[in-house]
């Protein structure tokens, strides 16, 4: 597949931001589910690392993606849009002037990554418990062999 370079005048990192953005709207993609990697759609679509990298850029400036170092880019979940959801996520309503919306809009974002980042390393921590308990029957079994 490949994106309509030349029927699109858009640059191409844009294009490839749309294309996930659609899979996203789509359902396709889901909170939580992991973005396809750079790698990938450089093959898919036969662009250079830096525009992959420039189109999920621009998709975390807008909320929809976040990374994580060594395991990859993940759909965040929708920041809730009703006044009594954002009351929900902190006490902070998203009513009154314009500053005030965007400060508690990006509040509930932060607020949100800070739990995806809480999960994220709830789960390394169980993932290293089990490396070491794999390490510590390795080494038992290496000491009873030399004994």
């Amino acid at each position: 597949m490949t994106l309509p370079l030349e029927d699109d005048s858009r640059p191409p990192y844009v294009q490839v931001a749309d294309y996930l953005r659609r899979q996203i709207q789509s359902g396709e993609l889901g909170p939580g589910d992991k973005v396809p990697s750079s790698r990938e759609l450089q093959g898919k679509f036969g662009l250079a690392s830096a525009t992959v990298q420039n189109a999920f850029r621009l998709l975390k400036s807008e909320g929809l993606i976040y990374s994580v170092q060594g395991r990859g880019s993940f759909i965040r979940r929708p920041a809730p849009e009703s006044d009594a959801a954002a009351e929900g996520a902190g006490g902070i309503s998203l009513a009154g002037d314009a500053a005030g919306s965007t400060a508690d809009a990006r509040y509930i974002r932060l607020s949100q990554e800070v739990a995806d980042l809480r999960r994220d390393v709830a789960s390394m921590r169980e993932t290293l418990v089990v490396a070491l308990e794999l390490i510590q029957r390795l080494k038992d079994q290496t000491l009873g062999e030399d004994a």
